[in-house]
């Protein structure tokens, strides 16, 4: 579970303790009216303390961004022009240049990285089960692979995080971490292939 995600459900549950405490202090009030005060103000005091905690830690997060904002947009616009150039080397019919489209993935990996750490991005959650490298690689599957990239680099920039770099929403964060955590990903994959169908050549 991401550390998002983590905080939504503690604030939910953090309610709805809050909401228990307080309907039990109104049903005892009469009984025990100044215990029952003492139950309710030290739940509300609770809520109070984690709310603010957690508030502040997303104030952090978001103010580390910005702080990082050069190395943030270097890194994210480096990633759109090799982005490019890779699409570019699909559309000629010479064929890819292995050792080109390795030096650019291995540079796209390292500045998916660094983006990830700068943007405080959760880890996602990884699958059960990973994909096993093929065992025969050849032109045509490094450039669906390629494709595959080119799909999440699409989706990638166009998160609304970075038009703010202060978005706080979970869904957002968790949808540009996915997205980076699969370029991550492909440009090592392509990169390995890369180095092998060049080599074979």
């Amino acid at each position: 579970m991401s550390n998002w995600r983590k905080i939504a459900t503690s604030s939910t549950v953090l309610l709805c303790a809050l909401l228990t405490v307080l309907i039990s202090a109104a049903t005892v009030k009469s009984q025990y009216p100044g215990q029952a005060a003492r139950e309710g103000n030290r739940a509300m005091d609770e809520y109070d303390r984690t709310l603010n905690r957690m508030k502040n830690d997303a104030k952090a997060r978001s103010e580390r961004r910005r702080s990082l904002f050069p190395q943030i947009n270097d890194d994210f616009q480096r990633i759109q022009v090799i982005h490019n150039e890779i699409v570019r080397m699909l559309q000629t019919e010479k064929g890819l240049k292995y050792d080109r489209l390795a030096d650019l993935t291995g540079d796209m990996k390292k500045r998916g990285e660094r983006l990830r750490e700068n943007l405080a991005l959760p880890e996602p959650e990884k699958k059960e089960t990973q994909s096993p490298h093929p065992d025969a690689v050849d032109e045509p599957h490094i450039k669906k692979t390629i494709g595959d990239l080119h799909d999440l680099i699409v989706s990638f920039v166009a998160n609304p995080i970075f038009k703010n770099l202060g978005v706080v929403d979970a869904k957002v964060i968790d949808a540009a971490s996915a997205s980076l955590d699969g370029i991550i990903g492909l440009s090592e994959e392509i990169k390995r292939e890369a180095k092998l169908l060049g080599k074979s050549k």
